[in-house]
Parts: C-alpha cells; structure tokens; sequence
C-alpha cells in the first residue's frame, strides 16, 4: 500500500513539472490536501542560518482572483556549491503514515511576501512539504538550478497597491517538523534549517516581468 501510496505522490507531483532545460514548476494555486490530524500545540527553534538560496519573485500577468489574490511566481535558485535539497509537495496530506500514532517528520518550505519596513505578511503565499519517505515530493537543486512556485498572494486592495506597501521582499523558511501524539493529543517540534530573503521590490517593479 505505501508504494501504491508513493508511486501516486510521485506521478501528482512529477505532473506540475517541468518546462524547458527540466525546470520543476510547483503549482500551489489550486486545491491543497490538508492533513486530517493537525498539531494542536508545538515548539520550535532558529539557528538563523542563511540559507544559500536566491529568491526571486515577480507577477504573472494575470487579474486578482475573487478573493482579490493575484498569481505570484516565485524562483528559488541554488547559489551555493553543493546540492541543496527543498521539498516540492503542496499536499502535507499525502505524507500522513496511516498510523494515527506513529510519530514522522518531514521538511517544510514555507514562501512569503512581507513589508521591508514594518511587521505585516501579504495574505497567501506557499507551504512545500517532503521526506525521503515518499519518492518525488523532495528534490535536489544542484548549484544554479532553480525552481518555480507559482501561488496567490493578495499584493492589492481594490485594484491599488496595498496601503504602506512602499516596499516588500519575499522569504524562503525551510523547516523539518516532528509530529507525534502526546496523551491522545498531537504535537509538532519545529527545527529551523535556515532562511532566505529577497531583494526589496516595489508595487510597481513586481508587477513588470522580466520576462
């Protein structure tokens, strides 16, 4: 059943992929499978590594959604020297083990836009998970490759830019997450890998692609 299990989580990942010179794009905009057994408590630690990650983000041309949510595409580049690995599954759902106790672990990647200069996160943004566990939902970016991430992130009101919003970056947190079951209830212990940020953009420099 688990290889069942895997060969599915693979070819449903494998399918939001990849364009030209095998460039992975994770499609994060549409329905998510949650988990059926949430974390009703937990902890967590920074180490404040740097993670060698570029980030890079513009908008994809298209209107806001009914929810006032325009389409962002994020790009995560490996600046390091070494294979970096970053998990690709928008599904934490598809890596719950059967077992309602059984304690398991995986990797978070989580994608924002946020104010430079004052507290304040854009609704929307990105959660990827993986593990070794299940084939497919991590991936190795070797030194220069990138992925692509495409979300919904509610960057206007109104057809305006956000108000305040005279600059903002976007993040990259990778996170490996224990889950267990504590006295009937269930537990998260959350470690930080490490973070990434983007240059400042304005309003107005997201909104014209490079491309």
């Amino acid at each position: 059943m688990q290889t069942l299990r895997s060969l599915i989580i693979c070819a449903s990942v494998g399918v939001l992929a990849a364009t030209a010179l095998g460039q992975l794009t994770v499609d994060v905009a549409g329905p998510i499978r949650g988990r059926k057994r949430e974390a009703i408590q937990g902890h967590g630690g920074g180490v404040g590594r740097k993670l060698p990650l570029k980030v890079a983000i513009w908008t994809t041309g298209s209107p806001p959604d009914e929810n006032g949510k325009t389409l962002v595409e994020f790009v995560l580049t490996n600046s390091g020297t070494s294979d970096l690995a970053l998990p690709v599954s928008p599904h934490p759902g598809d890596l719950e083990p059967s077992g309602p106790k059984a304690v398991y672990t995986v990797m978070t990647l989580g994608l924002r836009i946020s104010l430079s200069e004052k507290p304040g996160i854009f609704p929307g943004g990105a959660d990827l998970y993986g593990t070794a566990a299940f084939p497919g939902t991590l991936v190795n970016l070797a030194p220069g490759d990138s992925i692509r991430v495409l979300t919904r992130v509610a960057l206007l009101e109104g057809g305006d830019a956000a108000p305040g919003a005279e600059t903002f970056d976007a993040s990259a947190s990778l996170v490996n997450q224990t889950l267990k079951t504590v006295n009937g209830q269930i537990v998260s212990d959350s470690q930080e890998v490490g973070f990434a940020r983007s240059p400042e953009y304005t309003p107005q420099s997201l909104l014209k692609s490079p491309r």
